[in-house]
């Protein structure tokens, strides 16, 4: 990581020493020229590194990182933030997107400067005379990946798009600067082949801590292709098949998934993080544990002495840890009542009993659910930094320790009585940015993506369901047979062990159920009153977002372009809708 940081400081300070412009500004020399750049090992990597941090692994854009865990908000998972006026409440509160299109927001994504700049890497460093193959090979593989990687975004967002893969010259032609929509089979069989043939060159362990792997390249692989599958099996063809995928081609993709997650489970490399026999605590630890993490395939690197931090766990935290911007990640009942209790019953109970006056049993309420909820969600008499987290509005009768009531950023009419905790890292300093790894791809996931394709495949290798209970037994979740393994339960089951991991709202739309979850479709919060005599609460079901709610048309499984790109290509088509 430093390293990486450091070729990438020697590249800007050359940069910077050869900064002047002719007295006309008629010829650049702020610049170093290709040559220079793709025949120098230190500035090659430095090129490298750039596009690694301008890559989007995950959304970690606004002032302090403020848009961190946006994804789940549009998934109806969570809300970013207790107050109604910053940016992420406003794009994703009441919003229609409209034929205006993503543009200026933070959902959108069509980052052809990056496209371009991974296409000049590809392209110029072979032409080196002095870089060795096995250098030359290895980056260009990981400039493929980042590539790749790419237009997966872009094509989860907008269906087909502009597959560019030369380098478009500044003054080109019409048609050489001007380019069509290719399909959106295209785009994800563009992926595929990219990912086949770079897994052959990447090498199986990271050149440096944070670089692409073999492995790396075929988690996108079966991500990707777990995409497309299901856009067959769910989608309709639109736009003489610049959209979707024929049906009859579900299969392919389901099977081209099945064997990429296969490949990294039988590598050897990777297992379930299971250092800790407490489940709560293991699954909580899997996220912040950086030292020989058997799970993490991938993960963004951050290391707050280099250079690269971010503020999750400031973020995230509940009031009254330390941190003043605390409390911004507020979770909804919906997602609580996707945790099923240890015994298998369903956590959807009877809504009945929150009316105020039920007295309920918080050990069994939140204490007997899937661990996972426990690790994942601050929830009342949550345990934290040697302290305790209150949500409750009054207390009847006293017990020692407890106030009268929560904190106001725990208790007032934003707040949803539950926090997301996953992720947040309770050694990192107060007052002090994070430095802790956010990972990508990770065995969890893969695991229920082969799953999820075997089901749909008809088990082909008999081994749904010793895969899918590795998953449950880690989390202390009670094993399924065959016949409990339904696409409901595969769907619950992503649901909990990706929670809050920028997975729910690209399930929701590949599936093609976002607009029966989230189109004007209410979210709730609960407001708790404890009685220290019994320790007991009374729980009021509430509003989630005062009267907000989301937004999905049908026409937004396809976002628009936007005028304004429209208007800068005229070759493009809009997508239907708009």
């Amino acid at each position: 990581m430093k390293n990486f940081k450091n070729r990438l400081l020697i590249f800007s300070i050359i940069i910077s020493l050869s900064g002047c412009y002719d007295p006309f500004d008629l010829t650049r020399n702020d610049i170093i020229s290709d040559q220079i750049v793709f025949d120098n090992p230190s500035l090659a990597d430095a090129f490298l590194f750039d596009l690694y941090d301008r890559a989007q692994f995950h959304i970690k854009s606004g002032n302090g990182n403020l848009n961190m865990g946006l994804i789940s908000s549009y998934g109806g998972e969570s809300r970013n933030y207790g107050v109604s006026w910053q940016i992420p409440y406003t794009q994703v509160i009441d919003v229609d997107y409209n034929e205006s299109g993503l543009q200026g927001k933070i959902l959108d994504y069509y980052d052809y400067s990056l496209v371009r700049e991974c296409n000049q890497m590809i392209t110029k460093l072979p032409q080196s005379n002095s870089l060795t193959q096995d250098f030359i090979e290895s980056r260009v593989a990981e400039a493929r990946f980042i590539r790749a990687h790419v237009y997966f975004e872009m094509v989860k967002r907008f269906g087909g798009v502009p597959l560019i893969t030369d380098v478009i010259p500044i003054q080109g032609s019409y048609d050489e600067i001007y380019r069509e929509r290719n399909s959106e089979k295209e785009i994800y069989d563009f992926i595929s082949k990219e990912m086949d043939e770079i897994s052959e060159v990447l090498p199986p362990f990271p050149i440096e801590d944070g670089r692409i792997t073999k492995w790396v390249a075929l988690a996108l692989k079966s991500r990707a292709m777990l995409y497309a599958g299901s856009i067959a099996n769910f989608g309709s063809e639109q736009l003489n098949g610049i959209l979707g995928f024929p049906s009859i081609e579900a299969s392919s993709y389901y099977l081209e998934s099945l064997n990429a997650s296969k490949e990294i489970m039988q590598s050897g490399i990777f297992s379930l993080y299971e250092k800790y026999p407490d489940h709560v605590e293991n699954f909580g630890n899997l996220f912040i544990d950086e030292i020989n993490n058997p799970e993490v395939i991938f993960s963004e690197k951050y290391d707050y002495e280099a250079g690269k931090s971010h503020q999750w766990d400031a973020l995230a935290q509940p009031a009254g840890f330390g941190f003043n911007w605390s409390s911004n990640y507020p979770v909804y009942l919906e997602t609580l009542e996707q945790f099923d209790f240890i015994d298998g019953s369903s956590g959807l109970v009877d809504r009945d009993m929150y009316d105020d006056n039920t007295p309920i049993d918080p050990n069994w309420y939140f204490g007997m659910r899937d661990p996972r909820m426990k690790a994942s969600i601050f929830y009342p008499g949550s345990s934290f930094k040697n302290g305790t987290v209150f949500f409750h509005r009054s207390m009847t009768g006293n017990l020692e320790g407890w106030p009268r009531s929560g904190l106001s950023k725990l208790t007032g009419s934003m707040a949803t009585g539950l926090l997301i905790r996953k992720r947040t890292n309770p050694d990192t300093p107060d007052a002090t940015r994070s430095s802790t790894d956010y990972i990508i791809f990770r065995l969890g996931e893969i695991l229920l993506n082969y799953v999820e394709a075997a089901y749909y495949l008809g088990d082909p290798n008999g081994d749904m369901v010793s895969v899918m209970n590795q998953i449950r037994d880690r989390a202390g979740m009670p094993s399924l047979s065959l016949g409990e393994i339904t696409e409901e339960k595969i769907r619950q089951e992503r649901r909990c062990e990706l929670a809050f991991e920028e997975h729910v709202f690209w399930d929701l739309r590949r599936w093609r159920i976002a607009v029966q979850e989230l189109d004007n479709k209410r979210r709730h919060r609960l407001h708790y009153r404890f009685n220290a005599n019994t320790e007991t609460y009374t729980i009021e079901i509430a509003d989630g977002d005062l009267g907000g709610v989301r937004l999905h048309p049908e026409r937004n499984y396809y976002y628009a372009l936007g005028l304004n790109r429209l208007a800068d290509n005229p070759k493009l088509i809009e997508n239907p809708g708009y």
